[in-house]
């Protein structure tokens, strides 16, 4: 635990932000390497296979970063779809040179190097074998970034409580460099407290149960507070996927309550508080979430000018891609006159077609196999009758938590985000592997 912990928090200190130029990446992907080297010593195979799910994932897109890394010969490179351009250009200047796939090679090694953070957190997890642990070193980094949030609310911009040079400045951004990334990291860790608060009610421990339910309320606070709408839009999935889990569970095995009508007052309750929480900061005015939700930024005038540009792209450069994290250089060779601005567009915002894009048919292949897993998944887990007399089990958390993260995908990138990897990672493992505690005891065993 204090492995995985202390590795955690080094995360979230020096990996908040996507941008590659980033000083302390180095420093974060070295010191992954290390514990994952770590890990593999320490690991059992027993214990190992529990994660194979998640092992496959991160090893499908790194044999895919690798494949579009190999040089290719001019005439078959110049054949490759969307290079057009280059291929005149050299014929022009009569440059004969063997390029990979990929339009910028130093960016998908970067896309390449990225995954050894979740790798490492994924080993840690496995080596742990406790979830709920491990779930609580996640709300405790979102405490923290909250209270970091508030203080940039009452400091200067251009104070040190700013980790990132690149931010937004002036708004509660935490621990991270984009209030979107804040925001939504701030939900997933209240769905998670709303999980460890029925965990610990059904364990009888009171004062657990009220510890989860305070960090929940101020988790929500800092999404109000944040800014971001995409934040608010996940606090209000949080909201339901919590009322959900509190409602009664018929079942057998089920927590008996004093009364049947007593068992939805909880649902119900923190129905009323959040929508009151709602509207007595949106008639004070102080609720940026909600006056930004009415207004049209000129970001997101950019997305609805962007979308038929990337759906062009999509198309354009099938079926190999254009490389893992080459977006940025892909666009600008197309990029129309109309939107040329001071500032640059760095990723698409939309997380799901800058996949397709970068990956082409065989990121569509793996995003395919990963759809048609999940659903495999959620269709035992409704038929199962161990998971309806669980209630709000670890698998089901792992798919709201994964949900969330996937809706804000729509508009935004949070998985380019290390600290965000390293939860998506852990959110993965314990839907998939429901066994992961039981193997990682028998495996120390």
């Amino acid at each position: 635990m204090i492995l995985f912990a202390g590795f955690l928090g080094f995360v979230f200190l020096t990996g908040g932000g996507s941008r590659d130029d980033i000083s302390s990446l180095p420093i974060l992907r070295g010191v992954a390497a290390l514990f994952v080297a770590l890990s593999i010593y320490l690991i059992p195979s027993r214990c190992a296979l529990a994660i194979r799910g998640p092992l496959a994932l991160l090893g499908a897109i790194g044999v895919l970063a690798l494949f579009q890394l190999v040089p290719l010969p001019p005439s078959v490179w110049m054949e490759l779809p969307g290079r057009e351009v280059i291929a005149k250009m050299d014929v022009m200047v009569g440059l004969e040179v063997w390029r990979p796939v990929t339009l910028s090679p130093a960016a998908t090694i970067n896309a390449l190097a990225s995954l050894v953070v979740p790798l490492a957190v994924l080993l840690l997890l496995c080596q742990l074998g406790d979830s709920e642990r491990a779930l609580a070193a996640f709300v405790v980094m979102g405490v923290l970034s909250t209270l970091v949030g508030v203080l940039q609310l009452f400091s200067d911009p251009r104070s040190g409580l700013y980790l990132y040079e690149i931010t937004n400045r002036g708004s509660p951004v935490g621990l991270f460099a984009n209030r979107n990334h804040q925001a939504v990291f701030l939900a997933c860790c209240a769905l998670i407290c709303t999980h460890l608060a029925l965990r610990s009610s059904l364990t009888g421990r009171k004062n657990w149960v009220a510890l989860y339910a305070s960090c929940g309320v101020l988790l929500g606070v800092g999404v109000l507070i944040n800014g971001s709408r995409a934040g608010l839009f996940a606090l209000l999935m949080v909201m339901i996927m919590s009322a959900a889990a509190l409602l009664p569970r018929r079942a057998e095995g089920a927590v008996k309550t004093r009364a049947r009508g007593q068992s939805f007052l909880a649902p119900v309750a923190l129905s009323l508080a959040a929508a009151a929480l709602i509207a007595l900061f949106a008639l004070a005015e102080r609720l940026p979430a909600l006056s930004r939700l009415i207004e049209r930024s000129a970001l997101e005038d950019l997305r609805a000018d962007l979308l038929p540009i990337l759906l062009e792209m999509v198309a354009d450069f099938q079926p190999w891609g254009t490389g893992l994290g080459t977006f940025e250089h892909a666009y600008r060779m197309r990029e129309p006159v109309e939107l040329l601005m001071p500032s640059y567009v760095n990723e698409a915002h939309n997380d799901w077609l800058q996949f397709v894009i970068e990956a082409g048919a065989p990121g569509l292949l793996i995003m395919a196999a990963a759809i048609t897993i999940a659903l495999v998944r959620v269709w035992r887990m409704v038929g199962s009758p161990a998971q309806a007399r669980s209630g709000f089990s670890e698998s089901w958390l792992g798919l709201g938590l994964l949900a969330i993260l996937a809706g804000a995908s729509v508009v935004d990138y949070p998985l380019r985000v290390p600290s965000i990897m390293a939860l998506a990672i852990c959110a993965l493992a314990i839907f998939v592997c429901p066994d992961l505690s039981k193997q990682a005891k028998a495996g120390k065993t």
